[in-house]
């Protein structure tokens, strides 16, 4: 597990410094948060090998969620998720892909809030904007993450919602 060096810097600035991202070695769900755009090659890649099944448990560690709500949003069985955790193995690249959604969209909130707890935070709660359901609830599809990169492009920019 990565942890970040201590900073020298002290009061808000420190609270709000994002932690260094991991090592693009080390594979985990926090290494997927922290990848870059600009590495799209590498992330086709992954997906279309499929993420270690193990992503669905560090995902809900992450956003600090029941491993159920993650394979609610991951669209996995839990029988399926369960027997490939035990086996080792990889999720299919749908779920994949639907799992490194996760990751990218609390990338761009880490972004946008410039503290990756607060981004976590609203990723997982209920807002009107969002019909009274949390963020991370419309990661289920594409068109339910534009929606919530949209909204984060607004608050980035300042735009009205």
């Amino acid at each position: 597990m990565f942890v970040p060096k201590q900073s020298k810097i002290v009061g808000r600035a420190a609270a709000r410094r994002r932690p260094r991202p991991p090592e693009p070695s080390q594979s985990s769900f926090v290494a997927l948060v922290h990848m870059r755009q600009r590495e799209v090659a590498q992330v086709i890649e992954l997906i279309r090998r499929g993420l270690p099944a193990a992503f669905l448990k560090e995902a809900g560690d992450y956003f600090k969620l029941p491993t159920a709500k993650i394979r609610v949003v991951a669209r996995v069985a839990e029988t399926t998720a369960f027997t490939l955790a035990r086996k080792a193995a990889n999720l299919d690249a749908a779920v994949s892909e639907r799992i490194w959604r996760m990751a990218d969209v609390a990338n761009m909130a880490c972004e946008v809030f410039e503290d990756e707890e607060l981004a976590k935070r609203w990723l997982v709660m209920p807002s009107r904007i969002f019909s009274d359901a949390a963020p991370i609830d419309y990661l289920d599809t594409e068109p339910g993450a534009a929606a919530v990169r949209q909204v984060l492009n607004a608050i980035a920019t300042g735009g009205a919602l």
